[in-house]
């Protein structure tokens, strides 16, 4: 993990939001933080801690249980282990899904977002990785480096997923099960580094900490701290306030990603090929986790139905009722709508219901823009 700060002290003087004026590192270096700040700071380090990291942890912990049953299915070659696998993959998909409402940071920085997460899938390319004797022979080392359309959840779910059911363990091959457990590792490190970019490399298990160490790709920031000291010398965020904007930003994105692209692409017909996850099919599933990342982000806590006290929601209620109230309603309809959408999305990307997702997150999109608004009042 990088320092990006002198001393202890200058670390430490960010959450004593208790004073109005914080010393950092020199005596003649003082910020003065206002009472909107004060607030918004804990706000922010809460988000982080009840919402960002444990997220990032669970994915993590999922995605170890998903490499490890992986490789016991390469052992077993067994249908019951086929089912276990898929399990896996779809619970570590909704922690991903999530998370999706924070890509900044970490998944951005160090491009674990395309390199777990691209889609479609490059088949023409997987089946000339498969016939490679030279790449399947060293497929554990060459794996990191392999085109973003052949990694990740999409690499994993074309071979172990078919038309939405699980596909019989005698279809997959001897490569197959080489190439899925390579995958499988990389898939895991990744979301490791995505936890101890957050946490701190020295908050995560020694498990997860070795996994990184022997890869050596230890991350080199520690977001979760510069979040926390939004505002200070070294930090990405130069002001508290525009720390607690990237909370909205990052709900925006997904928002926008999710109704112009992920469903907008194929039900306008710009690539009626561009489908996420859709031999699981879990296209619908990841949408609505999406979303539900949002609700979560907003809210301040991962699995909150509800606002938490210290959240962004509760921050946007105090200074703009009608704001708060339009975007709650403007998220509760969202979830609706997709939910409503006929699956497989796969099969049904041109029904009527789904123009209807996609005003939904159009709408929601706009009540977050208003959000942030109030939230520079």
């Amino acid at each position: 993990m990088k320092v990006f700060y002198k001393s202890a002290v200058l670390m430490m003087c960010a959450i004593i939001t208790s004073l109005s004026f914080i010393a950092c590192g020199d005596s003649d270096n003082e910020i003065e933080l206002s009472e909107k700040e004060k607030e918004l700071q804990k706000i922010n380090v809460a988000y982080v801690k009840n919402n960002v990291i444990p997220t990032y942890k669970t994915l993590a912990d999922q995605t170890i249980l998903l490499q490890k049953a992986i490789e016991k299915l390469q052992e077993s070659k067994s249908d019951a282990d086929v089912t276990n696998v898929c399990n896996l993959w779809k619970t570590s998909r909704q922690y991903w899904e999530w998370s999706e409402a924070f890509l900044f940071g970490a998944a951005t920085k160090y491009f674990i977002d395309p390199h777990i997460d691209t889609w479609p899938l490059d088949k023409t390319a997987l089946e000339n990785l498969l016939n490679n004797e030279a790449m399947m022979a060293d497929i554990e080392n060459v794996v990191a480096n392999l085109n973003n359309g052949l990694v990740g959840y999409h690499g994993l779910e074309y071979i172990i997923f078919r038309e939405g059911r699980n596909r019989p363990v005698s279809d997959i091959t001897d490569k197959e099960f080489d190439y899925a457990v390579a995958v499988a590792q990389d898939l895991a490190l990744s979301c490791c580094r995505l936890e101890a970019a957050w946490a701190g490399m020295d908050n995560i298990t020694p498990e997860k900490q070795g996994i990184i160490e022997d890869a050596e790709m230890e991350p080199e920031d520690n977001f979760g701290e510069q979040i926390e000291l939004a505002g200070f010398a070294g930090s990405t965020w130069k002001t508290v306030t525009l720390a607690s904007e990237q909370i909205i930003e990052g709900c925006r994105t997904i928002v926008d990603e999710v109704g112009n692209t992920k469903i907008g692409a194929p039900h306008t017909g710009e690539d009626v090929n561009y489908i996420e996850s859709p031999h699981a099919y879990n296209s619908i599933t990841d949408f609505e986790n999406n979303i539900t990342g949002v609700q979560y982000a907003l809210y301040g806590k991962m699995g909150a139905t509800s606002p938490e006290s210290l959240s962004i929601f509760a921050y946007i209620k105090s200074v703009d009722s009608t704001a708060a109230d339009n975007l709650q309603k403007a998220l509760e309809t969202c979830i609706a709508k997709i939910k409503a959408m006929p699956k497989p999305f796969v099969s049904h990307y041109s029904d009527p219901k789904v123009k209807e997702a996609m005003d939904a997150c159009s709408a929601l999109d706009e009540a977050l823009l208003t959000a942030q608004q109030a939230l520079r009042k």
